[in-house]
């Protein structure tokens, strides 16, 4: 499908809202960006970077992994069904260069 900015602008709320609701105040998630991308296959995924400023230790990997399974069905909804692929920087990281 198609990914429009409104489309990725939505899928980083969606995004950012679960985050926030599973984390509270321990990060922040900011900014979290959203791309269509070709995997080697020729295959479309959603590259999906999220930025966070927080301990790494507080973040509940049991439950990361579970975002895919989480962001699905809101994916769906906005007729999307690439395979989103969730990317972790940390704040200082992403402020020497967002990745390539």
């Amino acid at each position: 499908m198609i990914l429009t900015d409104e489309k990725a602008a939505k899928v980083a709320e969606i995004t950012r809202n679960l985050l926030e609701e599973r984390f509270g105040d321990d990060f922040v998630f900011d900014p979290i960006t959203v791309a269509s991308r070709l995997d080697p296959y020729d295959n479309d995924y959603l590259e999906i970077h999220i930025v966070y400023d927080g301990d790494y230790d507080k973040l509940d990997i049991k439950w990361t992994i579970g975002l895919t399974r989480r962001v699905r069905p809101a994916l769906l909804a906005l007729e999307l069904d690439d395979h989103p692929m969730f990317h972790y920087i940390e704040k200082s990281e992403w402020e020497a260069g967002p990745p390539k």
